[in-house]
């Protein structure tokens, strides 16, 4: 016998002992079929053609449709529903028709209705069921699942505390709510493409934009009631008043001032150059 031959010889025990490991024992039958023939539905997107997705923000409640529809030809007395939700989805509302359970990041609630379903009838539950938490993640907010049985069904395997009991963690058991029963109205909804009594709603964080404070500018004041000042050099005459000592206190000359004594530089300039011609025409007269 070849090694590989021993190791798929291996193999196909393991995988023979585990089918055998799965199968139910006598003493525990695989439970009968639900009789009645019940389809989950939900709103859905006429853009996608798929089930809703609900934006929702942290510690909302998500206003997902929950509904079941009879697709068979006969009544069904009494319904139960198993919603299913992860993470950062919440069972918040305690309803007394509901036995809700804990399972490290699962949460449970299996809901109770005395109602009558109707062939081809549609009902949804009405009331807030799944909220989002306070501290939620986008990636932690997804999906809720949602299961649909018949009263008789599951009064058959034991009552719904007993199959609630079944979902809760390890050391737990299922805690009945006490505020006000969840009901259900008659609702129009989709069937699905393939109708089935389990079923999916999408819940989408919507988180608020960041926003950066807006930087307030100051303000440049401009003096009122004359010209702008103009810078004065280091050196120059101050402003009237200074007792002409260029300390350049104050504000420095400008307007009419600055045209005074333009005009003195150039008389000045016109003496100097008067003078120079006198005294150029007296050297030439000189005689030796």
């Amino acid at each position: 016998m070849t090694a590989r031959f021993a190791a798929r010889l291996a193999l196909g025990a393991s995988v023979l002992a585990a089918g055998v490991t799965a199968l139910p024992s006598a003493g525990h039958a695989a439970p009968a079929p639900d009789s009645a023939t019940l389809a989950a539905v939900t709103e859905r997107d006429p853009a996608t053609g798929l089930n809703r997705k609900y934006p929702v923000k942290a510690g909302e409640v998500v206003p997902a449709a929950l509904g079941v529809t009879n697709l068979g030809d006969a009544p069904v007395s009494g319904l139960v529903v198993q919603i299913r939700v992860l993470d950062d989805l919440d069972l918040a509302v305690k309803h007394d028709n509901c036995w809700y359970v804990v399972d490290s990041n699962l949460e449970a609630a299996w809901c109770e209705f005395d109602s009558e379903l109707a062939a081809k009838q549609t009902l949804a539950i009405v009331g807030d069921v799944v909220t989002v938490k306070a501290d939620a993640r986008p990636d932690k907010v997804t999906s809720i699942v949602f299961h649909w049985y018949s009263k008789q069904w599951v009064d058959a395997q034991g009552g719904v505390q007993q199959l609630a009991d079944g979902d809760a963690g390890q050391g737990t058991k299922a805690v009945r709510g006490t505020e006000a029963a969840l009901t259900l109205a008659e609702r129009e909804l989709p069937l699905p493409e393939t109708p089935r009594p389990i079923n999916f709603a999408y819940a989408q964080l919507v988180t608020p934009p960041t926003t950066q404070p807006t930087p307030t500018a100051t303000p440049t004041a401009t003096p009122t009631g004359g010209a702008v000042p103009t810078a004065v050099p280091t050196g120059t005459a101050g402003a009237p008043g200074d007792g002409g000592t260029g300390g350049g206190g104050g504000l420095p000359v400008t307007g009419t001032n600055v045209g005074v004594l333009a005009g003195a530089g150039g008389a000045l300039l016109l003496l100097g150059g008067g003078g120079y011609l006198i005294a150029r025409r007296r050297r030439t007269r000189f005689v030796a």
